[in-house]
């Protein structure tokens, strides 16, 4: 009995720090496996630069000096294993004043093997030895399109980033994936929220920007595209950028396994937008247009005489708000049955009723929600109802 007495209290004794050992166990297991939105940011940064490929559909919307702008953009990315990069992007442009006049552009821009190749629909920009009356694809070796100008001429985006998709060597990307590995500009929030996109369960993450933390990321932007320390005009571009997102706030749509970005919010009183990506590492055909004008040709047409060496002075650029070439159409009132200072072409273009002039029911014209960054068609703001 006395061996027995001694045999339950080893037993017992066993029983209980094994029950403590489990519990510990079990205390670890919640706590390393709980989820963390910060991380989970880490994550996306990491797992989109890793992809070969994908596409993208982003739709940007704002208001700035009277003027309502909607911007759209649909293409693809590819990256291969030198790193290096491949894309291309379709654009539209849309800009309604005050006035009901508006101006439309629209294009196509990509980066293969080192070259970018940059179309317009008709009338396109204004530019000495090119005429964008039939599709004209102008060429240019790496660095020249930065002499180009602007790609978007008079766009006036109410935030100005640094860092351009195109002139990224191999090298340079490899030191940005190193960057996005160390990302950690935001400030996050995860409410438990879900939801299906193209079949695929992702978790809805809120977030901020961290202003200084930004900034700071930004310049290594610049660190890692040139290898350079950056100067002062980035240095100030890149306080103003972190300055202007701040009031910003964001909703990313995460993978809840595979950790990819499907897609982003971005919103503040004054601007909305939203980017859908899909088709990951799904490589697609970019070729180079079969006929293009070489931007030396343009240059050599553009060009006084005197600069026999077809290169642009210093800071000089073909293309500015001033030599855009843009359709500029203004609002007749026969194009306007309803009289909501749309027409024909812009209802469509918002889905709004041609012979209605208050689509959604509200007490204020389409055009009035329109020319003010609103929805038309309902509640939110100009690009919040899906376009």
């Amino acid at each position: 009995l006395f061996n027995l007495h001694d045999d339950l209290q080893t037993a017992g004794y066993i029983l209980t720090r094994v029950g403590i050992v489990m519990a510990l166990l079990f205390a670890s297991y919640v706590v390393l496996t709980q989820f963390r939105p910060e991380v989970e940011m880490r994550r996306m940064a990491i797992a989109m630069s890793q992809l070969s490929s994908f596409t993208h559909d982003a739709g940007f919307a704002w208001r700035k000096g009277g003027v309502a702008t909607t911007l759209y953009a649909t293409g693809t990315l590819m990256s291969d294993v030198e790193n290096t990069l491949t894309h291309q992007t379709a654009f539209r442009v849309l800009r309604i004043s005050q006035t009901g006049a508006y101006t439309d552009l629209f294009g196509e821009i990509k980066t293969i093997e080192g070259k970018t190749y940059l179309t317009y629909s008709p009338p396109g920009p204004s530019v000495p030895g090119v005429s964008f009356d039939e599709e004209t694809w102008v060429e240019f070796e790496a660095s020249e399109i930065e002499s180009w100008g602007e790609i978007l001429p008079g766009l006036d985006a109410p935030i100005e980033l640094i860092t351009p998709l195109s002139g990224w060597d191999p090298e340079a990307v490899a030191r940005l994936r190193y960057v996005l590995s160390l990302t950690d500009v935001v400030l996050v929030e995860f409410n438990g929220l879900t939801e299906m996109i193209g079949g695929v369960n992702t978790r809805l993450i809120d977030a901020t920007i961290d202003g200084d933390a930004f900034e700071t990321y930004l310049l290594d932007l610049v660190r890692a595209k040139t290898g350079e320390e950056p100067d002062d005009a980035d240095r100030i571009l890149a306080h103003a950028s972190a300055t202007q997102l701040a009031d910003v706030t964001f909703r990313f749509w995460i993978g809840e396994q595979d950790h990819l970005l499907y897609r982003v919010r971005a919103a503040n009183a004054l601007m909305d937008a939203r980017i859908e990506f899909s088709d990951f590492n799904h490589a697609s055909d970019i070729s180079a247009p079969s006929e293009t004008i070489s931007f030396q040709d343009i240059l050599k047409a553009a060009l006084p005489e005197s600069h026999s060496s077809a290169r642009l002075p210093v800071g000089t650029q073909l293309v500015t708000e001033s030599s855009a070439r843009l359709h500029v159409i203004v609002v007749e009132e026969s194009d306007d049955a309803d009289l909501d200072g749309l027409d024909d072409i812009l209802e469509a273009f918002y889905g709004t009723d041609r012979g209605r002039a208050d689509t959604d029911g509200d007490g204020v014209s389409d055009g009035e929600e329109v020319h003010s960054g609103k929805n038309p068609r309902g509640t939110g703001s100009l690009f919040s109802f899906g376009l």
